[in-house]
């Protein structure tokens, strides 16, 4: 009896070459959305002057570059190589946008920046929190995303499901839960290929909470030494609960 190849694999591997690669397709939002998040940032911001920022986990630079061409000094900082060179590519030519390809984790942090960003926060460490506060100058701010776990979009992905769908003959079957227990999010995608002879699955476990449970992530920012935090909409407004907006800002204050 023949068995079909398995071959099982995380989904999300940021730093491996072949699927940063892939990643480049699929994985950011368009430009103009990128553009909007980022002058939503100078919104928050405010007339503060010139800052000097650095953007962690930067991507391909999109944020960074336009923080750069509005006058802003800007490091952008993350593991994925591939990114980093679109971003050194993107930004030829532009005054005060550099980029460094590096784990932030081990990033050795200087302690005069005016602005630290972090778009599509993934990891909660207090250490690490706290080690950003301490790269800010006094009444410097930390901006990260969140969700509104009020919003519709919020509840459906928190939810639990399965599904599966066929293409060209190939069948794959999706499974989302979240323990009830650690919090944790298991995300699995099985391919089965009859033709490829080839059984293919995905999975990728995840803390939902950075999204979608924002007190969470500011009570970490208090403890990790933050004065002040503060849950904004895009258009800067302060956020006072309801059903909208989906995307939201954390704003932290030394």
């Amino acid at each position: 009896m023949e068995y079909m190849r398995r071959i099982k694999k995380q989904m999300h591997r940021y730093g491996e070459p072949d699927f940063d690669a892939e990643y480049l397709d699929w994985g950011f939002h368009d430009t103009k959305t990128q553009i909007e998040e980022a002058e939503s940032v100078l919104r928050l911001v405010g007339d503060r002057g010139p800052q000097k920022i650095l953007d962690l986990a930067c991507g391909i630079g999109t944020h960074a570059i336009h923080w750069a061409k509005c006058g802003h000094s800007v490091l952008g900082v993350d593991i994925s190589e591939t990114f980093v060179a679109r971003a050194r590519e993107a930004a030829e030519g532009v005054h005060g946008a550099t980029f460094l390809a590096s784990d932030i984790r081990s990033l050795d942090l200087a302690s005069d920046f005016t602005l630290v960003t972090w778009i599509e926060m993934s990891f909660i460490e207090l250490d690490f929190l706290s080690r950003v506060c301490g790269s800010l100058q006094p009444g410097g701010l930390f901006i990260c995303d969140a969700r509104n776990p009020e919003h519709p979009k919020t509840k459906a992905c928190s939810g639990n499901w399965r599904t599966w769908r066929e293409k060209n003959g190939a069948f794959t079957l999706e499974r989302h839960e979240t323990n009830s227990q650690t919090g944790k999010r298991e995300d699995v995608w099985i391919t089965i290929d009859p033709a490829q002879d080839l059984i293919e699955e995905k999975s990728n476990v995840s803390d939902p909470g950075l999204k979608t449970e924002p007190s969470k992530t500011m009570s970490a920012l208090r403890d990790a030494g933050f004065s002040a935090c503060e849950l904004r909409t895009m258009a800067g407004d302060l956020f006072c609960g309801g059903c909208e907006p989906y995307w939201l800002w954390i704003v932290a204050k030394r």
